[in-house]
């Protein structure tokens, strides 16, 4: 179970980037709910375990003046047989109270330098048709949009 955190407002960009330690976990779940993935602290702190890999995976935090988490950014290696590698980001999220302050471009700049040390030459990102906030702020820094597509998904069971 989370504890959702109230941040108060925030007036300033004026945050750190960095990689998240075990204790930002609780945060970043109230974060992962915000943007309608409810996770649990250990669940987000398994999956980070998980992506260690620096070379396949990057993780980052905006850690503001008050040390509080305001937001995160995820972003992984696509690698596939038809395209050559690129960074996809697998999840943005900045706290309701804290955005069209800088932090999501903050940590989208993070993320644009982790994929460049990777020899990545682009990065992308899939968005909910109904996040339109979330698309003006994707063409704002430049990205383009490419396509639209049906996602589909076949859950698995343990043999």
């Amino acid at each position: 179970m989370t504890i959702d955190f109230d941040i108060g407002p925030i007036v300033t960009s004026n945050c750190h980037i960095r990689i998240p330690r075990s204790t930002d976990c609780e945060r970043m779940a109230v974060l992962a709910t915000q943007l309608g993935y409810p996770s649990s602290a250990e669940e987000i702190e398994r999956r980070i375990t998980e992506m260690a890999d620096r070379e396949r995976f990057a993780v980052y935090v905006a850690e503001g003046p008050d040390h509080k988490v305001l937001g995160w950014i995820g972003v992984y290696v696509f690698i596939s047989v038809e395209v050559d590698k690129f960074a996809e980001i697998s999840g943005l999220i900045v706290d309701q109270n804290a955005r069209c302050h800088g932090v999501g471009a903050k940590l989208l700049r993070a993320a644009e330098e982790w994929a460049r040390t990777v020899g990545c030459l682009r990065i992308s990102v899939r968005s909910n048709v109904v996040r339109e906030r979330a698309h003006k702020f994707y063409l704002s820094h430049a990205f383009e949009f490419t396509k639209a597509q049906k996602s589909f998904v076949k859950h698995l069971h343990r043999p």
